[in-house]
């Protein structure tokens, strides 16, 4: 596993490794419920700050499991973009906050540059070729060079657990000429699907191969909120990248 649990005021958080310096990157775990309110967001920074040495302007979004990328805006308080599920910036002094509870985060960072994003990826997302679409608006939008950037996956369900039916599989197809190659029918009577494996295949053909995957999946144990786990009144797991 590329990453280590540490204590936090938030309770536990999950730090990968190989982040640049002067970068932040960890994900909340079913310690934190992962909503932002009565403080929690203040906490968050004070968190980046004191943890990691970075002041820092939050932004979220609210999420709709869709293909829409947003610049992050500047400004000193916290920010909820409308409507998206991919944030990015190529400014300093700011934090991205992605929420999941067994979709997959992906960070981007070019350093060299200055740019990050963290996104959204569910399997409705992956479908509509999110991770692509946002490497689509960083090299249209900013200085972004694949060839300058590394990528996490943090944790969500995994092939292990993601059973999906053939309607599902069929969207993916349709999405992906590789599809068959990330579809394991040896796990149980429905089809399983690999995302990572699916999203790292997409980021090499990109141009990012430098790929590094915490491989924890959000359904087989406690450390992290799962859907597929707790569907009524669950909590979700921050992904967050500040620099």
């Amino acid at each position: 596993m590329n990453a280590i649990f540490e204590p936090s005021p938030l309770g536990r958080i999950l730090v990968p490794g190989q982040v640049p310096a002067g970068y932040a990157l960890f994900y909340t775990t079913s310690d934190f419920d992962g909503h932002l309110k009565h403080g929690a967001a203040a906490k968050l920074t004070d968190l980046v700050r004191d943890r990691f040495g970075i002041e820092v302007a939050l932004s979220t979004c609210t999420q709709v499991h869709g293909a829409r990328v947003a610049r992050a805006e500047g400004g000193a308080a916290w920010q909820e973009c409308d409507s998206c599920d991919a944030l990015y910036t190529d400014q300093p002094r700011r934090a991205l906050a992605i929420k999941v509870a067994d979709c997959l985060p992906v960070t981007l960072i070019d350093a060299a540059h200055g740019v990050m994003a963290n996104i959204h990826s569910g399997w409705r997302g992956s479908v509509q070729r999110i991770t692509a679409v946002t490497l689509d608006t960083l090299e249209r939008e900013t200085a972004f060079a694949p060839a300058h950037a590394r990528a996490w996956l943090g944790p969500s369900i995994r092939v292990c657990c993601f059973e999906v039916g053939e309607e599902v599989v069929e969207q993916f197809r349709a999405a992906y000429a590789d599809a068959d190659t990330f579809i394991d029918r040896t796990l149980g009577p429905k089809p399983h699907i690999d995302t990572a494996g699916l999203t790292r295949a997409l980021l090499a053909e990109r141009g990012i191969t430098d790929v590094v995957d915490v491989a924890l999946c959000t359904r087989c144990g406690p450390d992290f909120h799962s859907y597929r786990r707790t569907p009524a009144g669950g909590g979700r797991n921050l992904a967050v990248v500040a620099h």
